[in-house]
């Protein structure tokens, strides 16, 4: 066989197939089986906190609180930017007695801050989120990531009334 400019060419292109194709099923075997934006039904999971991510804050509330959290990087795009304002559009123009009760919070976090790093196994993000978390007697009881508003975000009024369901449910069960 002659060793031309043809022949590498064509050695050179296979191996990058093949590499590309080994990365993409490896890549793949890391990822979940299912797609959660296109769940119908959001995760909710009971958790125990942590006390090293406990605040004293927390830890010294004796009320029913349920904390809205949205979660985001250092560097966002403007779909990430309007999630975060339709998000709290919600929150603030749904609940404004539970708000400036101290029953609901809102909170937003930038897990690519060291401190908040955690957020991420906490609530096993895999991208920009909504998450509610409830809190009883300034303990974690349950949380539940929000996954329809990437779904939802381009139809402002979806969006709205699916996170004020989901507040309402969660500030309704105590």
């Amino acid at each position: 066989m002659r060793v031309g400019p043809k022949n590498i060419l064509a050695t050179i292109l296979i191996l990058f197939v093949v590499v590309s194709v080994t990365y993409l099923i490896v890549d793949g075997s890391r990822q979940p089986t299912d797609n959660p934006a296109k769940s119908d039904q959001a995760v909710t999971q009971a958790v125990t906190p942590s006390p090293e991510h406990a605040s004293d804050d927390e830890a010294a509330e004796a009320q029913h609180t349920v904390i809205a959290y949205y979660f985001h990087g250092t560097s966002r795009c403007q779909t990430c930017r309007t999630i975060e304002q339709y998000a709290h559009e919600a929150i603030e123009d749904g609940f404004p007695e539970e708000l400036q009760s101290g029953m609901l919070e809102w909170r937003a976090v930038n897990v690519e801050e060291p401190q908040n790093e955690h957020f991420i196994g906490d609530y096993e993000l895999l991208t920009r989120s909504l998450v509610l978390v409830d809190m009883e007697g300034g303990n974690q009881t349950m949380w539940k990531n929000l996954e329809r508003i990437w779904e939802l975000v381009g139809d402002r009024e979806a969006f709205v009334s699916y996170v004020q369901e989901e507040t309402k449910a969660y500030l309704g069960e105590h």
